[in-house]
């Protein structure tokens, strides 16, 4: 039997086939590691000067942003220009439910995988429990992985992030994002159970149950060896194993998503074309067009999980504009990665910042006691400054947005 490495490798090169083709054309006009860093702070002052305040106390707030500008060649093909301001990968910031994003996609890299074993994206599954600890308290529902998929980039849910924590598992999603460039990725623990750091790098074993087969079992098993912490000892870290990913890659996950052939070959996930329309379909989903009986209740309304335009409120843009996004709140921390379209206007842009409303005080909790309207008013208002100024820019080519337009009636 061959060491499960070159099992794993050949199974990774085996999925090349999918991912889109390299494009003859030039995609970006800057890079992500080569940002104008001036852009964006005169844009402040001359068309957000209500912004300014959080601005000039960018430190106290851990305030970053990145904004990529879309323009289209005759072939409605993508060119990317990107704005930062404090873009900064060796700061520390809690990422919280963005480490969602990532893991979505491996889940369907790795289930790909299993497809042979009449394993799909449908398939039902769930994860077996261990004699003790918290390996011992797996919840008892299987879902498929288009359920967990669902579940959390619509609602942000955590007990599913653990079912794909568990599947793809957390040494092997650090070390593969890794290999791709992504440096700052760090999946140090699971998010619906509190768990040892020694429980945190098992994953438990996993149970496919697919229809008029038998079961098909992952067997459980945990990392001897896990990739370094990328912010050992940084002064954010809110303990030693949290998990990481820098704005800078986050805004590259969601790049890579939603424009494949725009990034580099190594960087991108190893997806079928109906893998990135299930992502970006669920991406921009409202909860109300989800509707899981689980969450059919007044905190999960349709703005909840939007702040960029929105701030997490009720009143949501006209229904042309769409948000393809996923958000982060915990321990002080807001964050947000978002592709924001008009399909009337032909508007299209990126953008993703973080900031931090806490005391910068040890023992906060994760999620209450924080005046988080402050930082939501921020996202709300940064958003529709930029969204403002995209109504404006003259662009060489009016974008065919036709590909991102979903029928959110249909599963």
């Amino acid at each position: 039997m061959l060491p499960r490495r070159f099992v794993w490798l050949g199974c990774i090169f085996s999925l090349l086939a999918l991912a889109p083709p390299p494009q003859s054309y030039r995609p970006q006009v800057n890079s992500l590691s080569a940002p104008d860093t001036v852009w964006l702070a005169r844009f402040f002052t001359q068309k957000a000067p209500h912004l300014l305040p959080y601005l000039q106390e960018a430190k106290r707030y851990h305030l970053q942003i990145l904004y990529t500008q879309v323009n289209r060649d005759a072939k409605n093909r993508p060119i990317l220009k990107h704005y930062a301001f404090r873009l900064d990968t060796t700061e520390y910031f809690y990422p919280a439910s963005l480490m969602k994003l990532p893991l979505c996609a491996l889940a369907l890299e790795r289930i790909a995988l299993l497809k042979g074993q009449g394993i799909s994206p449908h398939t039902p599954f769930h994860l077996e429990p261990s004699p003790k600890g918290c390996l011992s308290q797996v919840p008892e529902t299987p879902y498929s992985v288009i359920d967990c998929i669902r579940r959390q980039l619509v609602y942000s849910d955590n007990p599913t992030f653990d079912y794909l924590y568990a599947l793809v598992g957390p040494a092997h999603a650090t070390q593969l994002l890794r290999q791709r460039g992504y440096a700052s990725v760090y999946f140090g623990h699971r998010l619906a159970r509190s768990c040892t750091p020694e429980e945190n790098r098992c994953a438990e074993a996993v149970t496919f149950l697919p229809e008029g087969k038998p079961a098909y079992r992952l067997p459980p098993h945990c990392a001897e060896q896990f990739p370094p912490h990328p912010y050992d000892h940084h002064p954010y870290l809110t303990t030693a194993q949290a998990n990481a990913l820098s704005l800078k890659d986050a805004h590259a996950f969601l790049i890579s998503l939603i424009f494949p052939q725009a990034v580099a070959p190594r960087q991108r996930f190893q997806l079928s074309a109906n893998d990135y329309r299930l992502l970006r379909k669920y991406l921009s989903m409202y909860p109300s067009e989800a509707g899981d009986p689980d969450y059919q209740r007044p905190d999960f309304h349709d703005g909840v999980r939007k702040y960029f335009l929105v701030g997490g409120d009720t009143a949501l843009p006209p229904s042309r504009i769409r948000i393809f996004n996923k958000v982060g709140m915990a321990y002080g921390y807001l964050s947000d990665v978002a592709y924001i379209v008009d399909f009337d206007l032909g508007v299209e842009f990126f953008i993703s910042a973080v900031i931090y409303i806490g005391e910068n005080t040890p023992g906060y909790p994760p999620a209450q006691g924080y005046p988080w309207a402050k930082g939501l008013y921020f996202f709300k208002e940064l958003g529709w400054a930029l969204y403002r100024y995209e109504t404006t820019r003259k662009r060489p080519h009016f974008p065919d947005l036709s590909a991102f337009q979903y029928d959110y009636r249909r599963p």
